[in-house]
Parts: C-alpha cells; sequence; structure tokens
C-alpha cells in the first residue's frame, strides 16, 4: 500500500497544482504552457535513455536478458493491443483520421518523423550514458516528469470531461490490459522456458518499471529483476513508439499498451498524441493498473515458492 501511495499520490498533487494554475491563469498563458509540452518530452525521453544505458551496462548475461526480456515485452504488448480492438466497439471516428479510415501520407510521414525523433533522442541519451558529464547528473526523470504532469494539468483547464470517463469502455481498457498481459506473459513463458507464475509474474509490471524490478529481484534474485526491469522498460519504449505512430487514430488501444505509465510517464504523450478528450482515459487506466500491479506481481511471487 505505501508503494502505491507513493506513486499515486506525487502524481495526483502535481496534476492538481498545475489545474490549479491554469484556473488562475489567463486562457493565453495556459496556451502558451502547453507549447512547452513537445520539448520537454524530447527532453524527458533523452533522460530516459540515459537510464536505460546504465540499465543495459549493469546487466549480467546481457543477451539472454535482453532477448527473454523482448519476447516478454512483445507479447505483453501485443495481446493488450489486440483484445482492445476486438472486444470495444469502434468510435465513429477517431482525432487524425481521414474520412474514409485511413490516415493521409503526410500524416503518416509526420507520425513516422515524429517517432524516429523520439527512439532517437532514448538513443541520444543511451549513448551520453557513457560520459559522466556533471550537468547530465543535475537533471532527474523524476523533476522532468513531475514538470510535465503540471503543464498537462494546466491544459486540462480547458477540457471538458462530461460523462464519457465513466464509460463501461473507459473501465474496460485496464482490465482488457490485465487480461491481454497475462496471457502474454504466459506465452513468453512457454517461448522462453521460464516457469508460468515466472512469467506472469513478470507480465504484471504494466510498465512500472521501478516497482517491477525490485519486487521480482528480491525473491527472484538480481538477473530476474534486471529482466523485470528490462521488460517493462521496453514496454515503455513500445508504447511511445505506438503513440507517435497511431496514438491519433487508435486511442484506447495506444492508451491502454501504456499500462500504469499512461499515470505518469507517457500522460503528456497521450495528451499530446492522443488529445486532451483521452487524459481521463489515461488516468484512469493508469491508476487502475498501479493499483493491480503490485497485487499482481506478489500474488505470482507467492505461488513460485
Amino acid at each position: 500500500m505505501q508503494l502505491i501511495l507513493a506513486a499515486i499520490l506525487p502524481i495526483l498533487l502535481a496534476l492538481l497544482a498545475g489545474y490549479g494554475v491554469g484556473r488562475a491563469l489567463p486562457r493565453q498563458h495556459t496556451r502558451h504552457a502547453a507549447r512547452l509540452l513537445t520539448p520537454l518530452i524530447w527532453l524527458l525521453l533523452f533522460f530516459c535513455g540515459k537510464e536505460f544505458g546504465h540499465v543495459l551496462t549493469e546487466a549480467a548475461g546481457l543477451g539472454q536478458t535482453l532477448g527473454t526480456a523482448l519476447v516478454f515485452a512483445l507479447l505483453t504488448t501485443l495481446l493488450p493491443w489486440g483484445l482492445i480492438l476486438c472486444c470495444l466497439p469502434r468510435p465513429h471516428q477517431d482525432k487524425g483520421a481521414m474520412p474514409g479510415g485511413a490516415a493521409s501520407w503526410p500524416q503518416l510521414l509526420q507520425a513516422l518523423r515524429d517517432c524516429l525523433l523520439a527512439l532517437g533522442m532514448v538513443a541520444a541519451g543511451v549513448m551520453a550514458s557513457s560520459y559522466p558529464l556533471p550537468w547530465l547528473a543535475a537533471v532527474t526523470t523524476t523533476q522532468l516528469l513531475y514538470l510535465l504532469i503540471v503543464l498537462v494539468g494546466i491544459d486540462l483547464v480547458g477540457v471538458k470531461l462530461g460523462a464519457a470517463w465513466r464509460a463501461p469502455a473507459v473501465m474496460a481498457v485496464p482490465l482488457l490490459v490485465v487480461a491481454g498481459s497475462l496471457a502474454g506473459g504466459l506465452l513468453a513463458a512457454l517461448f522462453t522456458g521460464q516457469g508460468l507464475w515466472t512469467g506472469l509474474a513478470l507480465s504484471s509490471g504494466f510498465g512500472w518499471v521501478t516497482l517491477s524490478s525490485i519486487l521480482v529481484g528480491s525473491k527472484l534474485g538480481s538477473v530476474y529483476g534486471a529482466i523485470a526491469l528490462l521488460v517493462d522498460l521496453f514496454r515503455e519504449l513500445i508504447a511511445i513508439a505506438m503513440l507517435y505512430l497511431v496514438g491519433a487514430r487508435f486511442s484506447r488501444e495506444a492508451i491502454g499498451i501504456c499500462g500504469a505509465t499512461a499515470l505518469d510517464a507517457t500522460l503528456p504523450l497521450i495528451r499530446q498524441q492522443c488529445g486532451s478528450q483521452h487524459v481521463s482515459l489515461a488516468l484512469i487506466s493508469g491508476f487502475v493498473l498501479t493499483l493491480l500491479s503490485p497485487l499482481l506481481i506478489m500474488v505470482c511471487l507467492s505461488v513460485t515458492g
């Protein structure tokens, strides 16, 4: 419970602080604040890459660890996406879609460019992790993340949520993510030779990197802790790529695969790519998955013995 509160409370406070600031500011100033989201997202991705680089250099048995983590990440991302796509009715028109249902070439090229730029920032961060630059140590991803969440809170002032957030489909998204992730974890366990309950534990992080690595590592050892960390890092990177590529047209699916990070790390990007109208879905889905993640991991680890 303390882990959950420690994860959720600062985020909610940052959102509320931003919302309060947004209510106090003139509307033109809130628009200026929204324009800061994009450059800050690039910066956050750079520092995420820097932290990812440190993980790669410290992981033992790097090749096998990366391979196992990648299989888990892919299957625990693809299956939730497929379940949401198949089980929930499509909205009449997603933002960014053409009338015929297909995106235009300029839209696709723009999405591809943004995705490559995002991955390029991550790659630059990975390379920068090899150099002990003092100015890099002065900024943390946590500081940038909370600043971004404050800006999202400011932007929420202009969003009218109405009753849409109470729709059954909103709660169905995180539940389908849980079902798809667990199914993907079972398949990944079969492919990689892991125990089924170990596979379920590795698939229950929902992108919550720090939680999964700590819980799994404390029970199964440092190797599995590194695998859990990489699984959720890869899930987050895949989610970021999908947000850029198809987030505007498949908002619910893209938000779903963001997992618990929809509440924090990917929330600014969701607002940018999916639109402010989907922020409520992101908050609810991220909140539910943040609550369920430690419970599922602990249950699965307890069965592993």
